[in-house]
């Protein structure tokens, strides 16, 4: 996938420097995204506002999150790229290293408008998108992945207490293997936790332990340190141990693969689900149960780290009119473009005060969505490096699946990834 990346991005600069096969401007900004239809209703207000407020034309549009970059890369090699893009934490670095993103600091620098200031927004999704001093993206959200919801009627039925966020991993296992059942063959009807997929990062980074030595500049992989070794373990043993999760194998062979682990949790089929706040939404719907969510358990050690996603929106260096993008890009990324899309219910805005809000804190579940508020400081980005996708999907998953279905000790498979990585990625960088 990344060498594909790699391969689109060589052309993009072979056809910017030529300047030729751009379309024909026809004043408007055009906006690119991925996301739902829900979302896309969002933006059409967002884009009505920016029209009543500045005279801006634009017109958006979306690609699916499977084939955003390719899409977006396939248009700036014909010169069509769009003016603004929605980027994501995991993968802007690779925009930004190739050039396609521009520098937003002096915008902002000159820009009077008193509703836009970037102290207002969280600093760790600010920090995130800045690379040697330079802001590349206005933030939309943070998604710190750090919420456990949990069915409080199966809870209930068991006669075990719901879950306090300032537990630890030894009262979370207890927790799970009390709400985990099994028929007379042994067959897990109930489960006792699932995540939206293994997500083994939080363990790890609660554990003390880390992916790279450093995230912003990262120079060497430490996967194979004895912290990050006991995390991944203890996230194996809760299906190969303690059977309270299922293994991804058993998953891939029933209908959990086909909808999806977080259709199991909306079923009642299981006690607790992880992942981020972004499923707060999705499950709103719910009416055969209660439910809430409660904080990502503390290590022995009394860490609780997780890993967070997060988003916002750019200037490509392909837009013609980089200050009509600005004001489009302060109004998407803005307040009001904030108010507009967390009306959905899964988005905790990047604006602090708007996560203060009570339109954030309104009273639908869950009603423990306060703790969003702490969370942020706890969070743990990917490495920023244009390599990060290729080192999780082909050295760092792959691998990681003997350990997740029992066939390779922790250990054994962690040193491996940690030299593999190494050798590839930053050793012949030295």
């Amino acid at each position: 996938m990344m060498k594909r990346i790699l391969a689109v991005f060589a052309v993009v600069m072979l056809v910017m420097a030529a300047g030729c096969g751009k379309p024909k401007d026809t004043g408007a900004i055009r906006v690119m995204h991925w996301g739902d239809l829900i979302e896309m209703d969002n933006n059409k207000k967002i884009i009505a506002d920016i029209k009543k407020k500045t005279g801006i034309d634009v017109v958006q549009s979306r690609a699916t999150a499977n084939n955003y970059i390719e899409k977006v890369l396939t248009e700036a090699a014909a010169g069509m790229a769009p003016d603004v893009m929605f980027v994501e934490a995991g993968n802007f670095k690779a925009f930004a290293e190739k050039g396609l993103l521009v520098d937003l600091t002096e915008l902002m620098k000159n820009d009077n408008d008193k509703d836009f200031n970037i102290k207002d927004y969280y600093p760790e999704i600010v920090d995130r998108f800045t690379i040697d001093g330079k802001i590349y993206v206005i933030p939309r959200d943070i998604a710190p992945i750090c919420v456990i919801y949990y069915n409080k009627k199966l809870f209930d039925e068991a006669g075990v207490p719901y879950p306090k966020d300032d537990w630890t991993w030894d009262e979370f296992l207890k927790t799970a293997q009390k709400l985990t059942k099994r028929d007379a063959s042994g067959r897990m009807e109930q489960f006792g936790f699932l995540d939206e997929w293994t997500i083994w990062d939080a363990w790890v980074y609660s554990n003390g332990g880390s992916i790279v030595d450093d995230v912003k500049k990262p120079t060497k992989c430490v996967l194979d340190s004895k912290e990050a070794i006991e995390g991944v373990r203890f996230r194996a043993d809760l299906s190969g141990k303690y059977g309270v999760a299922p293994s991804p194998s058993l998953i891939a062979t029933t209908s959990m693969g086909i909808q999806g682990t977080a259709s199991v949790f909306m079923s009642g089929k299981a006690a607790m689900f992880y992942t981020g706040y972004w499923k707060a939404g999705y499950f709103r719907p719910i009416t055969k149960f209660e439910w809430d969510i409660v904080m990502f358990p503390k290590s022995p050690k009394g860490i609780r780290k997780y890993p967070s996603g997060g988003s916002g929106y750019a200037i490509t260096s392909q837009c013609k009119d980089k200050k009509k993008a600005w004001e489009v890009v302060k109004r998407f990324a803005g307040e009001q473009g904030q108010r507009f899309l967390s009306s959905q219910g899964g988005l905790q805005p990047a604006i602090m005060k708007l996560a203060n809000s009570e339109q954030f804190l309104d009273d639908q579940p869950p009603k423990n969505k306060k703790i969003m508020l702490t969370a942020v400081k706890d969070i743990v980005f990917s490495p920023l490096t244009s390599d990060w996708e290729m080192m999780n999907t082909r050295y760092i998953a792959p691998q990681m699946d003997d350990i997740w279905n029992g066939k390779r000790d922790a250990a054994e498979v962690m040193k491996s990834i940690t030299r593999e990585i190494n050798r590839d990625f930053f050793t012949k960088k030295k």
